[in-house]
């Protein structure tokens, strides 16, 4: 069933239309007393009518889709301030850091990490882990410790390692 033919049984149901008084509203605007195979311009015209009637359509509020990438930011955001790398916890300040960063890829930025694209959203996620991972190795180093090693032993561990590192062995519980 099209949305256009689900508003008009949900307006003749909010109307308390008679089914008689329906048949023949629709019969007078399309010819035809049954919705059925009705097209949209015709689905249209009854909601209009409905509508001068007194029908007000309910809209459901739109639910927002989150991606994975934007979820992590919110999170690493949270833990950067938890950790004491950042001030401000709240929205209007990852909206500001997104902001900025998105004007360095389209000139302009965006103004709320809520309206990120997916590429954009790891654009942004990929600088907020270089800002964290030196937060981190910086503070590693200033209380006298060591980096760890990725698994291969070839250079420093990768972001995930030393979130993980730094959480067992530095992370600050005053916030």
């Amino acid at each position: 069933m099209s949305k256009l033919l689900k508003l008009v049984q949900i307006g003749k149901r909010q109307l308390n239309m008679d089914d008689d008084i329906y048949r023949n509203i629709l019969e007078e605007l399309t010819g035809q007393r049954s919705a059925r195979g009705l097209s949209d311009k015709q689905l249209n015209a009854v909601i209009t009518r409905f509508k001068s009637l007194g029908f007000q359509p309910k809209t459901s509020p739109q639910k927002t889709y989150q991606s994975r990438e934007i979820q992590k930011i919110r999170a690493i955001w949270i833990t950067m301030y938890q950790q004491g790398f950042i001030r401000d916890r709240q929205d209007s300040a990852i909206d500001a850091y997104v902001r900025r960063m998105t004007t360095q890829l389209n000139g302009i930025g965006i103004a709320r990490l809520t309206w990120l694209k997916s590429t954009q959203a790891s654009a942004v996620l990929d600088s907020l882990k270089a800002w964290h991972l030196r937060e981190m190795t910086s503070d590693i180093l200033k209380n006298g410790g060591r980096i760890p090693r990725n698994s291969a032993c070839t250079g420093p561990a990768g972001y995930d390692r030393l979130a993980a590192y730094y959480v067992e062995n530095y992370q600050r519980n005053d916030k």
